[in-house]
């Protein structure tokens, strides 16, 4: 995919290294807010760029989501129907609805700037 967008910068690469290692910020904001259950939250991410009048808002602006929340991709011997009783919804089962359920993009990219920082800090 060809992309306009320049490529991200040290601080950038770090950022995205740092929050795809994980936790997912929505399978902790589950298990903060009790619906999941600590060895359920996914570490090993892909990291979600998030948009603006669908154009990227640049490197700094994205989170972790483990693929299941980004992608609606069941873990390894998971249906789908277990997934989505046990993970809940999808970003790819509408993005409207997720963020109805979870929280906004800005508040999951201030929750991956915290994480990060708190891991850097350890």
């Amino acid at each position: 995919m060809w992309s306009r967008a320049p490529p991200p910068t040290k601080e950038e690469n770090a950022r995205i290294d740092l929050a795809k290692e994980g936790p997912c910020m929505v399978c902790l904001l589950l298990f903060t807010r009790n619906l999941l259950p600590q060895h359920r939250v996914v570490y090993g991410c892909d990291y979600h760029h998030c948009k603006s009048g669908n154009i990227r808002r640049g490197h700094a602006f994205g989170f972790a989501m483990c693929q299941w929340h980004h992608e609606r991709i069941p873990q390894q011997g998971r249906s789908f129907e277990w997934m989505a009783q046990t993970y809940g919804w999808s970003l790819k089962d509408g993005s409207r609805t997720f963020h109805e359920l979870y929280c906004s993009d800005d508040e999951l990219i201030a929750q991956q700037t915290y994480i990060n920082e708190l891991r850097q800090a350890a």
